[in-house]
Formats: structure tokens, sequence, C-alpha cells
């Protein structure tokens, strides 16, 4: 593992722990992104809050770059890296709002709107953004939507590739234009425990295996050669629970 999508409580009693694990993290070669996000910014086009999560990840670095700076001036050590969040990944689902069920168009342009305000922000301060979508946008008729927020809307898309045995053909328009607009794709396997509500037995590969899941992955990489794709799974809990069987 050398990423992790952590998210981070705003509460400064846990703000403290955090910068110490995104520093224990670093030291042993884990880049780490602040995760966050709620179905509700999308319906907001100026993306205030979405805008707010932006300015609280800088702000967050600054605390951390100030500790660090203090403490090279109290002990004389030299810091060759301070440990700071590569960046900002947005979990923002507004495909689950009633409101989509009524307007699904006017929605997703809200949300891709916003989208474009945090992205322009996060880049006034050198933070990459990642944006977490649905395989099914394309399915849905957000083609055009998707398209726009690949385009304008973040640095790299993180599909949620939840369907065993249909990882390859759900992804082929998310390839098609991450590779057009030079933007990263990373493909995301749930491994949580089917539940029979959020998460289904074809969802998930929690018993299906990490094997299975690696040669999921390998055909993913072998259908798309000229687009680099990550992995990543969901989640680190449900990771360990896998590894343990």
């Amino acid at each position: 593992m050398t990423v992790l999508y952590q998210n981070i409580s705003s509460k400064n009693s846990r703000q403290e722990q955090m910068s110490v694990f995104v520093e224990s993290a670093m030291n042993e070669g884990i880049t780490v992104y602040y995760l966050t996000g709620d179905a509700s910014w999308g319906l907001d086009p100026d993306g205030d809050r979405l805008c707010e999560a932006v300015k609280d990840a800088v702000a967050y670095n600054r605390r951390i770059k100030r500790k660090f700076l203090a403490r090279r001036e109290a002990d004389g050590k030299q810091w060759n890296t301070i440990p700071q969040l590569a960046g900002i990944v947005f979990d923002v689902e507004p495909y689950t709002l009633k409101e989509w069920d009524e307007n699904p168009g006017k929605v997703m342009d809200s949300f891709v709107s916003g989208m474009k305000e945090a992205y322009a922000l996060a880049q006034d301060y050198g933070l990459e953004v990642i944006v977490c979508i649905p395989f099914h946008y394309d399915n849905k008729g957000q083609q055009k939507g998707l398209e726009e927020l690949i385009k304008n809307g973040c640095d790299s898309i993180a599909v949620m590739n939840y369907y065993r045995g249909a990882e390859v053909k759900n992804i082929a328009t998310e390839v098609e234009l991450a590779s057009k607009y030079g933007k990263g794709l990373i493909t995301i396997y749930e491994l949580q425990k089917a539940d029979g509500s959020s998460v289904k037995e074809i969802n998930t590969y929690y018993n299906s295996g990490l094997a299975a899941l690696e040669r999921s992955y390998q055909s993913v990489l072998e259908a798309y050669p000229n687009q680099t794709i990550s992995i990543a799974y969901h989640d680190y809990k449900a990771l360990k629970e896998v590894l343990k069987k």
C-alpha cells in the first residue's frame, strides 16, 4: 500500500493526532490524501462546501508546516521533507439524492459546476484533486457532464468499479475520457462484506478473495494498455479482514 485516502476530523483534539498519523505514514513511504464529501454538496453550483474542504486541507498543511519548522528550530534537526496532504479526494455521490430522481441532468450540472470551482481553487494551492465517481454516469445519460467533470473538475477520477466480472466493460468510457484529457484513473474494488442492501454479493470481493481481485485488475490493465490505471481498495478495515481470511 503506497497511498491512503483518509477522512480527517475537524475537531482540534483529532488534528494533532492526524498530524502524527500523516508524519508516520510518510515515514513509511505512504502518501496521504484528505478524503471528504457529502451528496448534498452536489446541489450547490457555486461549490461553497467543496471549496471549504479545499481550504481545510490547505489550513491543515499550513499547521503541519508550522509545527515542523518550530521543531526544526528547537532541536536543530534538518527535515528533508515536511509531511503534507498530497491532495483531496471528493466522495460526493449526488445520484443518491431524491433531487437526482426528479432531474438528474440539473443535479449533474450543479455538481460539475461546483467541482470546477473547487478544482480551480485547489490548483491555486498546488493540491491534487481526485473525484470519486460511479461507473454508471455514462449509462444514465450523463456522459456530457462526466466529460466536463473529467476535463475541468479534477486531476484524476476514482471509479467505484463495484460489479464483479464487469470491471473492464464498465470503465470503457472513463478510460477513453481520461486518456483524452490526460487525467489519472483509479479503479476501486469493493472489499466490504455483503449486507444485502448497500453492498450486494456481486459488488464485493470479500468472499472471492484477493487472488480473484488481482486477476480482475490484471484483465483491466491488459484491456487498456495505453492508460495508466491505479488500484484502490474499499476500505482499509475490510482489506484487513480479507487478509486475515
